[in-house]
């Protein structure tokens, strides 16, 4: 099957048969190069709004004109013997800012050590046992100094995209707040930042046990766990998991979004404070797609082309207001 820039906007549009689609993903996780023209074309299909046509755009023109600079990323590699770091939770360290500190009395075990993504930056870890957890911008894991050796619990505040090593052996498990998630190995998604009334589980692949207070639930691909704090009351949905997950790759997308969704992209992403009116946009939804690749400006006119905004940007902090 070639693998052309036709075939590619079918995979995109999730019109190809089902074993099609299959040997698509395969030949996208194998071939690096092919990765990065679907990527492209993808990147073109989501700024425009989700309903485009792509045949219409000439792929090397509108690449060009997209937005691409560095990730913004920060990616931690396998490194052995850091000080103050047991040989159980081997991380990386890299270019940009990892915030180490020793765990207090309230995290899962004494001479825990807690890895923090400050706000602005999306992080990457890879554990001892090889699975890669990515931190989302203000978010923090905390992996107990036996990690890997008579447990694989890890504590999450915030959000995190884990994909985990299979071992039979030792279950790998999650705590985020008032729930845990279970796996043996498999690739999910929890958000749960400080603050929120909601905790969000959402797994792309494999199977996860959800539980809190007594109550069990079994997730399969493309599943969500909604787990509502103030009323303690749970709903399970159908998603589409990888879309979920995209911000792990400096993507996020949005299909019938709140303001308020974006609203909280950017001031977690850019580091910034913004100042608008909720009920200038209450009952609106939106479509489209935030790169961390673009600059605060850029994101910003975006915003302003999808909707009739003004902005003003003061250091970190901004200020939109609906025109009227």
């Amino acid at each position: 099957m070639e693998m052309s820039e036709d075939i590619l906007i079918q995979y995109i549009k999730g019109e190809l048969p089902a074993d099609e689609m299959d040997h698509v993903s395969y030949q996208l996780r194998q071939n690096e190069e092919l990765f990065h023209q679907y990527i492209q074309l993808k990147d073109i299909w989501d700024y425009t709004g989700l309903t485009t046509d792509v045949h219409k755009y000439d792929v090397k023109r509108e690449w060009k004109r997209l937005p691409i600079r560095s990730a913004g990323r920060t990616s931690f590699m396998k490194l052995a013997g850091v000080a103050g770091v047991a040989a159980a939770m081997v991380i990386a360290f890299f270019v940009g800012q990892l915030v180490e500190t020793d765990s207090d009395s309230n995290s899962l075990v004494s001479g825990a050590h807690v890895f923090t993504a400050p706000e602005g930056q999306i992080s990457e870890l890879t554990l001892s046992d090889g699975s890669n957890v990515v931190l989302n911008a203000g978010s923090s894991l905390t992996i107990p100094s036996n990690f890997g050796k008579q447990n694989r619990d890890v504590q999450l505040s915030g959000e995190a995209h884990f994909n985990v090593t299979k071992n039979p052996d030792l279950i790998f498990k999650v705590k985020s707040g008032q729930q845990y998630v279970s796996v043996l190995g498999t690739i999910f998604n929890i958000r749960a930042y400080p603050g929120e009334t909601k905790i969000i589980t959402t797994l792309e692949e494999g199977i996860v046990r959800w539980e809190s207070n007594g109550r069990h639930i079994t997730l399969k691909p493309d599943m969500q766990v909604v787990y509502d704090l103030e009323n303690q009351d749970v709903e399970q949905i159908s998603v589409d998991a990888g879309r979920i997950g995209q911000w792990s790759v400096g993507r996020y997308v949005f299909e019938n979004a709140p303001f308020i969704d974006i609203i909280d992209v950017i001031e977690k992403w850019y580091d910034v404070e913004i100042d608008w009116q909720q009920t200038d946009f209450e009952g609106e939804h939106y479509n489209g797609v935030i790169k961390k690749s673009a600059s605060l400006n850029e994101t910003l006119e975006l915003i302003a082309a999808m909707t009739p905004v003004r902005y003003e940007v003061k250091g970190q902090q901004i200020s939109i207001r609906r025109m009227r």
